[in-house]
């Protein structure tokens, strides 16, 4: 008599059905490509669900004593080949869990299904190792793994045919090219690709548009149900109709297509209408849609379909299956069409909420948007995609550990979503919790599914970017540009090119890809991405030390983003303007455009922004003289950073705090925010921002005299900058070795570094800093004793006083003027230094730069002793030293010293 497993030819577990009788892996009735081996091991998980099945057992029963693989190896990537085909991950596992070095167990519950079910609707059974039919040695797993050919003897017939395959490589090889498996070529055949443009809104009523948004994604889900064809994403063609101005219409014109799937780099579009019918249709409401072809300007299909409002489903399912007919496309399994129903809240609030939510996201309004996704929650918690959005509207407004909560939350929501928007939410949960690796791993799978999707290699090429292996990223990319045109031709490819040379330093390929993808993007019409790539080439010019380049690429960008709507983008132009004015020396210039950055950023709530912008502020109120104002902007950026749990821009503000405090002679202080700002770099893994905290510090070691610790990190600080290709900060800092030079008495170790230094600034038309360079070699030649040459270089530094702003490099630029002109020894010159001495002395005073005021007096003492006058000089310098010592400035102090050692003392 027949057991009752052996009634069964299948089990269910989640989503899949296993045919053990064909061997075969499906999702809701359609058949999953599972290799061999793969199913091999799920097979073995099935027979013994709850248990532990060792790496061991694995070996034994699947790989043959007789043939030469590397098991671990092997076992590992039919391994990941299983996850993949389920959609797994082995850190958050749903089907099979990794017990390390030991083995694999298959943890989700299982259903058995008789062999003439096609129900898929059993409850699931109680999640462990409990008993099931499924373990009985009668079972359809038991009879698989007995059945024909043993799997030892299937292994060396296997090996057998390796090796001549192996024999036979060599010829094969010359007339093939090697592909690397799931590499997108040229041969990838992209499947037809079809753009829903939304519906017009017939009826008049406001109230009623969020439906336009929640059919067009609806009916964008039911398309893609199934994965034969490729929609374009709701906020590509969002950004679409902003650039091409496209009025609202039931049906598109011929031109109109051509620019759309040019834009796009679509095939079809989907347009059309929807109305509501009045109270006395009884709530129906009538849809009207058509199919055109971008390329012919046909309209392939042109229907209607009307149904009650509270069934809006159930219209685009119709809409749906008449598109699909008329495409050749199989029809949705009603499994698939169960996975598109949850593309919308089932509560009508919150569905309606939610679309409003994304209308706004599209149209740059993360704030509004916030505030809808907040309303859908409230009335609907368990939907994952408001969780999803929500988590993008936060990270939009830089916040960042908001944006993580929903995004974990999102992840945990998502199992019943399609496969695709599952991972894609995965994904996103792994990028906003900076788990760049997992992200990437995540991407890479979407990527292996739809080679022909540039979003999902886009995203893996932005996660290796973010994870610091932008080479790969730089792969990644070179791999998606052999995709047929328009698909490899497309520009944000070539932004995408850009950030990636970023990452490592390579501005001139950075700019160079800018430069293309703003090309192309005007061929295309598309504004929006024309002006990102003029965003992106202004920072790759600034890189370059190119400031005129950068301030006209800002410009061009600015109009583009004002004309749409796009505020942050506005901000992000004119941030990038104040940047290029600062580096040209225009402090008060740069001033100007970054208060009206942080206005715009306040006004649409941009916290981020607003960090950022008072950073920037404080930098430009420190470069006037105004120490406190900068303190407090400083500080305002802190407390910001915090309340967004922005760990860089905590990193970046107390870095910036070091440096005021220290001007202020608050040493202690100074150091204490500098050392938190190098350990909060190093824990976060931000090099640059590591250089600069590390080149800050060392400034305080120096002041302190602590010189070789500050070389140290000096010298550290440079070789990062050098490394990741910032050459106008490395050159910045290399004048800071060459003072601590000056300060062990290397006068020609100075000198080389500053001429050097100096050229490379003058070639950026960087002023402000080629002026500081000067002063700096003038020192350098000063000490060698050739007060000619010295000469020279300070009236060089003085040409260009009046061409920038910045207190602090006009101070040493004044006193190295004095102690230059003191180097003469006459009297009408010492007299001369004496009274600009003074001024810098008054002007330190005044602006609180202590660092300043203490090198006037070193320099007046000095002065006082070379004009014979003993007594003052040794008070003054002896008053010194005391001050000095008290504010812990030991430099100065010992310099003060070893001055005093030279006077004898008074009998």
């Amino acid at each position: 008599m027949e057991g009752p497993a052996q009634s069964h030819r299948t089990l269910r577990f989640g989503v899949f059905e296993v045919d053990f009788r064909a061997a075969e892996l499906h999702k809701y009735g359609v058949r999953i490509r599972l290799e061999e081996q793969p199913f091999h091991i799920l097979a073995l998980l099935l027979e013994r669900p709850g248990d532990l099945v060792t790496r061991e057992e694995l070996r034994q029963k699947l790989w043959s004593a007789d043939t030469f693989v590397d098991f671990d190896r092997s076992l590992n990537k039919a391994m990941s080949k299983l996850r993949l085909a389920l959609g797994d991950s082995a850190e958050t596992p749903r089907y099979i869990e990794t017990l390390h070095r030991r083995g694999y167990r298959f943890i989700a519950p299982i259903q058995p299904q008789p062999a003439d079910s096609s129900a898929v609707d059993a409850p699931e059974l109680k999640r462990g190792p409990s008993p099931s039919p499924s373990t009985s040695p009668a079972s359809p797993v038991a009879a698989y793994l007995e059945s024909g050919l043993t799997l030892r003897r299937w292994q060396v017939i296997a090996a057998m045919v390796l090796i001549l395959v192996g024999l036979a490589a060599p010829y094969y090889l010359r007339s093939r090219q090697v592909v690397k498996a799931g590499t997108p070529t040229s041969s990838v055949v992209p499947r037809r690709s079809v753009a829903v443009l939304g519906f017009t809104n017939l009826s008049g009523r406001p109230e009623q548009s969020w439906v336009s948004t929640a059919l067009s994604d609806w009916l964008t889900t039911e398309l893609s149900a199934g994965e034969q064809l490729r929609t374009i994403p709701a906020e590509t063609v969002a950004r679409m109709r902003m650039e091409l101005s496209l009025p609202d219409s039931a049906s598109l014109s011929k031109e109109s297509l051509a620019r759309i799937g040019s834009n796009l780099g679509t095939d079809l579009v989907v347009v059309g209408s929807y109305a509501s019918l009045g109270k006395d249709s009884g709530g129906l409401v009538r849809l009207d849609l058509r199919l055109q072809d971008c390329r012919s300007g046909e309209t392939i299909v042109a229907t209607s379909e009307t149904g009650a409002e509270t069934r809006l489903f159930d219209l685009v399912a119709q809409a749906g299956e008449t598109l699909r007919n008329r495409l050749g496309v199989q029809a949705v399994t009603r499994k698939e069409a169960a996975e598109v129903a949850v593309a919308l809240p089932k509560n009508h609030d919150a569905a309606r909420f939610y679309s409003e939510g994304l209308a706004k996201l599209r149209v740059f309004d993360a704030l509004g948007a916030r505030d809808l996704f907040l309303k859908a929650i409230a009335e609907e918690p368990a939907f994952a995609l408001s969780h999803a959005s929500l988590a993008t509207a936060w990270a939009t407004l830089g916040y960042d550990e908001n944006a993580r909560d929903e995004a974990k939350r999102a992840f945990e929501l998502s199992s019943n979503l399609p496969r695709a928007e599952r991972l894609l939410v995965e994904g996103r949960y792994y990028e906003m919790s900076k788990n760049w690796e997992k992200a990437a791993e995540i991407y890479r799978a979407l990527f292996a599914f739809f080679p022909d999707s540039l979003d999902y290699g886009m995203a893996l090429s932005h996660a290796q970017v973010s994870g610091g292996k932008g080479r790969e990223a730089l792969d990644t990319i070179e791999a998606l540009k052999k995709l047929p045109p328009p698909l490899g031709d497309d520009p944000r490819l070539d932004l995408s090119e850009a950030r990636a040379a970023e990452s490592l330093g390579d501005y001139k390929r950075d700019e160079a890809s800018c430069l293309r993808a703003a090309q192309k993007a005007q061929a295309l019409g598309a504004s929006l991405l024309f002006a990102q790539a003029r965003v992106n080439q202004s920072w790759a010019s600034l890189n370059l030390g190119n400031s005129d380049e950068a301030v006209r690429a800002a410009a061009d960008a600015k109009p583009i983003f004002a004309a749409v709507g796009d505020q942050r983008g506005v901000a992000s132009a004119i941030n990038l303007n104040g940047i290029a004015l600062e580096y040209k020396g225009d402090s008060l210039g740069a001033k100007k455009m970054y208060e009206q950055s942080l206005l715009i950023s306040r006004k649409i709530g941009n916290k981020l922004g607003v960090a950022n912008e008072l950073d920037d502020l404080g930098d430009v109120l420190l470069a006037l003289g105004d120490l406190q104002g900068a303190r407090e902007k400083y500080e305002d950026s802190l407390a910001a950073d915090q309340e967004i749990a922005n760990p860089d821009g905590v990193a970046l503000a107390k870095g910036a705090l070091g440096v005021v405090l220290l001007a202020m002679g608050d040493h202690a202080g100074a150091k204490k925010v500098s050392q938190e700002s190098v350990d909060l770099c190093r824990s976060i893994g931000d090099r640059e921002k590591t250089a600069i905290a590390l080149a800050g510090l060392g400034d305080i070691l120096r002041v302190e005299g602590s010189l070789d610790q500050a070389r140290k990190y000096e010298s550290e600080a440079i070789s990062i900058f050098d490394e990741i290709g910032d050459k106008q900060s490395s050159a910045r800092f290399q004048l800071e070795l060459a003072e601590l030079s000056l300060d062990e008495h290397k006068g020609a170790e100075a000198a080389a570094i500053a001429t050097r230094v100096s050229r490379e600034f003058a070639r950026q038309r960087a002023i402000r800093d080629e002026s500081l360079a000067e002063a700096v070699l003038a020192q350098a030649l000063l000490a060698q004793g050739d007060v000619p040459a010295a000469k020279a270089a300070i009236d060089h530094a003085l040409s260009l006083f009046d061409k920038y702003h910045d207190r602090q490099v006009e101070l040493l630029v004044a006193l190295t003027a004095a102690r230059v002109r003191a180097a003469s020894g006459s009297a009408p010159d010492l007299a001369a230094a004496t009274n600009r001495l003074e001024q810098v002395l008054a002007e330190s005073n005044r602006t609180g730069f202590l660092r300043y005021t203490f090198e006037a007096r070193l320099a007046l003492g000095e002065i006082e002793l070379q004009s014979g006058n003993r007594l003052n000089g040794r008070q003054h310098l002896e008053s010194l030293m005391k001050d000095a010592s008290a504010k812990n400035f030991e430099l100065v102090a010992r310099e003060a010293a070893s001055d005093l050692k030279q006077i004898p003392r008074p009998q």
